[in-house]
């Protein structure tokens, strides 16, 4: 066994948390009507859709850089940290879109990250006074965390949304 085949071995738990958190989030999106999807229940700043389009943004942006994001450029004033829906102006993606780039993101990290989770980032990552990420897996497994943050949020819209509608 090669020093590769060793590291992939390894790294294993993460490609399969991965796979997980991101089956059980796009599970939730696919069960989100677009109407549902918009609003922004009393006490909350963001929508469904809003998490969504974040996480994809945030996760390639964390791992890539923003030059490394492949998404469309307007996501950005979109989904980034500090934007909410009543302030979005153009198009606005549909679900169904969004599902559709989580799943393409989710083959493309784990083809581009596959064996490199112990590289270092090209920048550490600076979390304010939080901590420090010097590599791909420990940025890897920030996301994964921060995908959980967002689908529980998704979670209390869904019960906010359906105690507004009892």
């Amino acid at each position: 066994m090669t020093r590769g085949d060793i590291a992939m071995h390894n790294d294993s738990f993460v490609w399969n948390q991965y796979d997980l958190i991101r089956r059980l989030f796009l599970e939730s999106v696919s069960k989100t009507t677009e109407e549902e999807a918009d609003i922004v229940p009393t006490g909350f700043r963001n929508n469904i859709r809003w998490n969504v389009g974040h996480i994809f943004l945030t996760q390639g942006y964390l791992l890539f850089g923003p030059t490394g994001v492949e998404c469309p450029q307007s996501y950005a004033a979109l989904f980034s940290p500090g934007t909410k829906p009543a302030d979005w102006q153009g198009d606005i993606p549909s679900l169904e879109t969004l599902h559709a780039q989580l799943t393409e993101q989710h083959a493309r990290i784990k083809e581009r990250l596959q064996g490199r989770l112990n590289e270092p980032l090209p920048k550490p990552f600076e979390l304010g006074d939080k901590g420090v990420m010097h590599t791909y897996g420990e940025m890897m497994v920030f996301t994964l965390f921060h995908e959980g943050m967002h689908f529980s949020a998704i979670s209390s819209l869904r019960k906010a949304i359906a105690a507004a509608k009892a």
